[in-house]
């Protein structure tokens, strides 16, 4: 029976077998022949689309950091208010465990240590989703949905190491539960009381869909 080739054109299929590849073995494991075979194509169009392996290697990088990111940006201008938006996010993110896209995107943060055209495309991309969530949370802040006293830019700085953070205990600890620490914080950022090892001084306890994450119920 002939192999039925994967969908999709010539160089999606090629960026998907880099990703593929890298997150097996890393960034050294995404060979010509490998990829080529694995996107069922000629091994010469790896040449044609992306001149050099270490081009292949930093697009196949900027494809998954793009990918792993529309979840979280999407979850934060969908939902009713930022903070929402974050916790949401970055519980989706961990919920993933182990995900090809987070073994790639460590094997980035290794590999941007030597390589200085990737370090500044990886911090391009970081740039341009911390500019959303920055814009996002003026927003809400002007809508009295973020502590006035707040910083966006600076916000959008702690959240998205935040998450990478929370993702690094993640992926060394599968029982860690990194949404605990983001609904916390989350917390602290919202107008109005603030809660206490659980009590919320002069004023209602607060609902919504993680409220009862955050008192331990």
């Amino acid at each position: 029976m002939a192999m039925v080739r994967p969908p999709g054109g010539t160089r999606p299929r090629l960026l998907e077998a880099a990703v593929g590849l890298m997150a097996e073995g890393g960034w050294f494991a995404v060979t010509s022949e490998g990829v080529a075979e694995r996107a069922e194509a000629n091994e010469a169009l790896v040449t044609y689309y992306f001149g050099t392996l270490d081009n292949l290697r930093r697009a196949a990088i900027a494809h998954t950091l793009e990918s792993e990111l529309e979840a979280p940006v999407l979850a934060i201008l969908q939902a009713e208010n930022a903070l929402d938006g974050l916790v949401v996010a970055i519980a989706g993110l961990a919920a993933e465990g182990p995900s090809v896209g987070q073994r790639v995107l460590v094997e980035s943060m290794s590999q941007g240590l030597r390589d200085n055209d990737l370090r500044a495309q990886t911090a391009a991309q970081f740039q341009t989703f911390r500019n959303l969530l920055a814009d996002r949370l003026s927003e809400d802040q002007a809508c009295g949905l973020v502590r006035a006293d707040a910083t966006p830019v600076a916000l959008a700085d702690l959240f998205a190491a935040l998450i990478d953070g929370l993702l690094l205990h993640r992926l060394a600890d599968p029982q860690f539960d990194a949404a605990r620490p983001a609904i916390a914080l989350a917390e602290l950022l919202r107008r109005g009381p603030c809660a206490v090892n659980g009590d919320f001084r002069d004023g209602p306890r607060p609902t919504g869909h993680y409220a009862g994450s955050l008192m331990g119920s």
